[in-house]
């Protein structure tokens, strides 16, 4: 089961700027996606009318332990960093590229101490920051690099978007956990085809340091999407996804 069903939290995995919180994470109550309800009913109607106002993404209710150790959730969370958080949705394994991920740019809002059952918790909701680009528009997306471990520069897997080229841009959440010295370029590819490749965006980060950034464009998408990272010294860990604005296709 590679990329159908069999998306349970035991597979799930969260990425909170360059920190993988996953072996801390207990529980989250919701990816959200949604948009608030401006009643437009006039006198003469004889139904209810609405449209729809803001757009709401935000991840509410993430829960993990009390990990006071240098990465653990503690450590990370307590100080409310604005940074970019993915969560990648595995496929009754581990995630993998081409699984479902839900990313934003996000300002930490919450940050709660409790105990359940005994056990030290820290709670936590990441609302979308002023600052997030273009995520608000659609946090759903893919992975394109699952959590690897890169010593040379690859060309990570193709993605299938099933979606023809669309015109409302992009983005995309890149975390590097684990770095050694790390020197490289990270470009996002599109393609028509998956085999004529062309540069849709690129990374700032180099990969010299635990990191993370969230990039958004504008402009039109090929169906095919990968993740490339070019060498120039060192080895990293990173993770990388990515979201359409639309998955409506204009080609």
């Amino acid at each position: 089961m590679a990329l159908g069903k069999g998306k349970i939290l035991r597979y799930a995995r969260l990425y909170a700027g360059g920190y993988d919180l996953s072996g801390d994470a207990r529980t989250l109550s919701s990816c959200d996606n949604t948009f608030d309800e401006i009643d437009m009913t006039g006198w003469a109607n004889e139904n209810k009318q609405y449209l729809a106002g803001f757009r709401m993404v935000g991840i509410r209710g993430f829960q993990s332990f009390l990990n006071t150790a240098a990465g653990g959730a503690y450590t990370v969370l307590k100080d409310a960093p604005d940074a970019p958080i993915s969560v990648a949705f595995g496929s009754n394994a581990v995630p993998i590229a081409g699984n479902a991920a839900y990313l934003i740019d996000a300002s930490q809002l919450d940050t709660s101490l409790s105990f359940d059952a005994g056990a030290g918790l820290i709670s936590g909701d990441f609302l979308q920051s002023s600052a997030g680009g273009t995520s608000a528009k659609n946090p759903l997306g893919y992975v394109l690099l699952p959590l690897t471990s890169l010593a040379s520069t690859t060309n990570g897997t193709t993605v299938d978007t099933e979606s023809g080229t669309t015109a409302d841009g992009y983005s995309a959440n890149l975390h590097v956990t684990v770095t050694s010295s790390g020197d490289f370029a990270f470009t996002i590819e599109d393609s028509p085809n998956g085999s004529a490749w062309a540069t849709l965006a690129s990374f700032t980060i180099d990969g010299s340091s635990v990191e993370s950034e969230h990039i958004s464009g504008t402009g039109s998408v090929d169906r095919y999407i990968r993740f490339v990272a070019t060498r120039t010294a060192g080895t990293i860990s990173a993770v990388c996804t990515f979201a359409r604005n639309s998955y409506a296709a204009t080609a």
